[in-house]
C-alpha cells in the first residue's frame, strides 16, 4: 500500500505542469482504431487504463505501436471488427467498459467484457445500456443478472430505434458509440439527461472522426444516425486535462502567501470540467486568465449552491474549497458522482467528517456548514482506490492543522501522474511512504 503523508506548507508557489487528458486519449484511441486507415495520436495519457484500452482494441484486430516517444500509430479495423480471442477485462475503468461496451455491439461476433470488483458488484449505472441495446436488436447479458459486469454481448447494431434514461452519461457512451457505426439509420430517445458535457466531448470526436449525426435541436434527449461508414483517420496531438487544474490552483487559494499558474490549458475545449475555474471564481477565488496562463492566488472564499451535473467529477475539490469558505456551500444535482470509482458524495462526507467538518450529505449532493467554529485537523483518510479523493484530500492537507496520512496514494496515476512531484517541488509538504 502507498500512503501520501501531508502537512500544513506556508506557501504553495510555482507553475505546475498539467497531464495529457485521458478522456480525450480514449476517445481518440476508440475511434482511430475503428477508422479505415493509419492514424497517429500524439501526447496521449499513458496510465493503466491506456494500456488497458490497447489491448481490448488489439483483441478486436486495431493494430497500435508506439513509433516514437509517445506518439501511436493505429491502423484501424475499417469498421470489421474482429471477434475478441479472450475475455477483455477493463479493470478499474468505468469509462474504457462502457466505450468497450459500444464497440462490443457493433462487433457481429461475441464479446466477454469484465473488470474489477467495483464494476462487478457496485456501479450499477452500466444496467441502463441493456434496454437499447435489446431493443436494437444486439443481445446483451449480466452474467449475474443484477446489470453489471461480467457481460455477455453478441452485435451488432444496424439500424433501428431505441430509448434510456439518460441520467449518467457512461451508458450513452455506450449507445451512440455503436449507433455511430451502424450503416442504417438509428434513432435513440433519451430520458433524464444528464452530464451533457461529457456527452459533448464524445461527439466532438465522432465530428473529427468524420462521423454523421444530429443532436436534434441540441437537447440530448433524441440523437438521429443517418448511417456511417467506418470512421476516417486522423493525426491529433492530445490537449491538457482539465479534470487536473482544479487540485493545484485550489491549493494556491487556500495556502498563505501562494500563487500557482497553469499553463497551456485549452478554454474552448468542451470539457465540462473546466467549469470549476469559474465556480471557484463564484466563490470569490483570485484567478486570472491570460493568453493560455491560469493564475491562482490565496483568497478568501464564500459558500455558494453549485450545480455539478456538468463536472460531477469536480465534486471532491469543490467540497474541499468549500471547507475554506465562509457560509455554506451547497453542493447538488451531482447523483452521478455516487457511481465513480467509489460513492464520491458518501465518502467525501464520511472523511471530511474525520478532518472535523461540519458537512450534511444529501441524495445527489452535500452541504458544508463553515460558520466559523471549526478547522480542518489532519486524519487518516482512506483513498478509497479513487485517484481523485486522494488528490482532493492532498490538498485539504496542506491547509489544515497536523498530519493527514491519504491510502491508495499510488492511484493518482490514473489521472495526473506527476501531480505528487509537481506539488513538492511549488512547495507542498508531501511524503510519498510504502508500507505493507
Amino acid at each position: 500500500m502507498r500512503y501520501l503523508n501531508v502537512r500544513r506548507s506556508d506557501s504553495i508557489r510555482g507553475e505546475i505542469s498539467m497531464p495529457p487528458s485521458k478522456t480525450h486519449s480514449f476517445r481518440a484511441l476508440i475511434l482511430a482504431s475503428l477508422a479505415d486507415g493509419d492514424s497517429l495520436i500524439r501526447r496521449p495519457k499513458i496510465s493503466s487504463d491506456w494500456h488497458e484500452a490497447v489491448n481490448a482494441m488489439r483483441l478486436y484486430g486495431a493494430e497500435i505501436n508506439e513509433i516514437e516517444k509517445d506518439v501511436f500509430q493505429v491502423k484501424g479495423v475499417a469498421g470489421k471488427l474482429r471477434t475478441p480471442e479472450d475475455v477483455i477485462n477493463v479493470n478499474n475503468s468505468g469509462t474504457m467498459l462502457v466505450f468497450i461496451a459500444g464497440v462490443a455491439a457493433a462487433c457481429p461476433g461475441w464479446t466477454i467484457l469484465t473488470g474489477d470488483e467495483s464494476l462487478r458488484k457496485l456501479r450499477k449505472i452500466t444496467r441502463n445500456f441493456i434496454p437499447p441495446f435489446h431493443e436494437l436488436g444486439v443481445n446483451v447479458v449480466s452474467t449475474k443478472e443484477d446489470g453489471m459486469a461480467p457481460f455477455v454481448f453478441k452485435g451488432k447494431v444496424n439500424g433501428g430505434t431505441a430509448h434510456m434514461d439518460g441520467t449518467g452519461c457512461q451508458p450513452v457512451f455506450s449507445v451512440l458509440i455503436a449507433s455511430a457505426l451502424s450503416e442504417k439509420p438509428v434513432d435513440i430517445f433519451v430520458e433524464n439527461p444528464g452530464e451533457t458535457a461529457y456527452v459533448d466531448l464524445l461527439l466532438y470526436w465522432f465530428g473529427k472522426a468524420g462521423l454523421a449525426y444530429d443532436n436534434v435541436g441540441n437537447q440530448y434527449r433524441h440523437y438521429h444516425f443517418p448511417g456511417n461508414r467506418a470512421p476516417r483517420p486522423f493525426d491529433v496531438a492530445i490537449p491538457f486535462e482539465w479534470s487536473a487544474p482544479g487540485y493545484p490552483l485550489l491549493a494556491a487559494m487556500i495556502t498563505p502567501h501562494s500563487e500557482v499558474v497553469v499553463k497551456g490549458m485549452d478554454l474552448s475545449d468542451p470539457y465540462g470540467d473546466k467549469q470549476i475555474i469559474y465556480i471557484l471564481q463564484r466563490m470569490g477565488a483570485d484567478i486570472s486568465i491570460e493568453n493560455n496562463a491560469i493564475t491562482a492566488r490565496t483568497s478568501e472564499l464564500k459558500g455558494i449552491e453549485a450545480d455539478m451535473n456538468l463536472l460531477p467529477d469536480q465534486v471532491p475539490t469543490l467540497a474541499v474549497a468549500a471547507c475554506f469558505a465562509k457560509g455554506e456551500t451547497t453542493i447538488r444535482n451531482a447523483l452521478t458522482a455516487r457511481w465513480k470509482e467509489c460513492d464520491r458524495i458518501a465518502a467525501v462526507c464520511r472523511e471530511l467528517r474525520k478532518m472535523g467538518a461540519k458537512i450534511t450529505e444529501r441524495e445527489d449532493g452535500l452541504v458544508i456548514h463553515q460558520d466559523g467554529t471549526w478547522r480542518l485537523t489532519g486524519a487518516a483518510i482512506d483513498g478509497y482506490y479513487d485517484h481523485r479523493m486522494v488528490m482532493a484530500f492532498s490538498v485539504a492537507g496542506l491547509a489544515a492543522q497536523g498530519k493527514t496520512r491519504i491510502s491508495d496514494a499510488q492511484m493518482v496515476e490514473k489521472s495526473f501522474g506527476t501531480y505528487i512531484d509537481e506539488m513538492k517541488r511549488a512547495g507542498a509538504d508531501f511524503e510519498v511512504v510504502d508500507e505493507e
